[in-house]
């Protein structure tokens, strides 16, 4: 049985008035402390966050391509969410809880790719790769991202540093980019490919998603 917050059932047992009025104050409350979405937008579009945004995504396609670059891995198919919020005010039991930030911005990539060769192989030269000094690629040999490697985020075969790689095997074979609402801004390359399509034409799928990219946030 899913237990109401403490709050809430608190609550009940106030008066009519007296919750009217807590409620009429928490409402403003909210309005002075948490930033408005139109603000948020605004904070968002501006100069200072482009160049970050920028500076993410750059960042972001780069370790995405040393995995073609230095592997055998081919990209088939890139989606990049973006995403912006504003600080809004939380809650503890009665206590406010001020936002830290007007407005934070992250980004997340996921990349798509196949391979002419085995599984098995493909995985020995991604090693392969990661074993090489001031590499991008933080599976290696001898931490290879199984076992007691394994970190909590998406289910993956292989997980490390916050990068996860995982591809389609017997019993699972792996999904396409969810859709997802309230992106700021969402990259689809290229656009219509399908993760159906490249299996059909390429073969296996092999998914690397990259650590969350907190690139942007304005202090309140």
């Amino acid at each position: 049985m899913t237990r109401r917050p403490a709050r809430i059932v608190l609550l009940r047992g106030v008066g009519t008035l007296p919750l009217l009025a807590y409620i009429a104050f928490e409402k403003a409350l909210s309005l002075i402390v948490s930033t408005s979405r139109r603000k948020a937008r605004r904070l968002a579009s501006g100069e200072a966050a482009r160049q970050a945004r920028h500076a993410s995504e750059a960042r972001l396609r780069n370790i995405a391509g040393r995995y073609e670059e230095k592997t055998p891995l081919a990209l088939r198919l890139l989606a990049l969410d973006d995403h912006c919020v504003p600080g809004t005010l939380g809650w503890d039991l009665f206590s406010p809880r001020r936002p830290t930030w007007k407005v934070r911005c992250w980004m997340r990539l996921t990349a798509y790719y196949t391979s002419p060769l085995s599984v098995s192989d493909t995985i020995d030269a991604i090693l392969t790769a990661g074993d090489q000094p001031l590499s991008p690629i933080p599976f290696t040999h001898e931490h290879d991202g199984t076992g007691a490697e394994l970190i909590p985020g998406p289910p993956g075969d292989r997980v490390r540093a916050g990068h996860v790689l995982d591809w389609d095997n017997p019993s699972r074979t792996l999904p396409g980019p969810e859709e997802n609402t309230g992106l700021h801004r969402r990259v689809y390359e290229p656009p219509g490919a399908t993760v159906t399509a490249i299996r059909h034409q390429h073969g296996v799928i092999y998914r690397l998603t990259l650590p969350v990219d907190d690139y942007y946030r304005i202090p309140r």
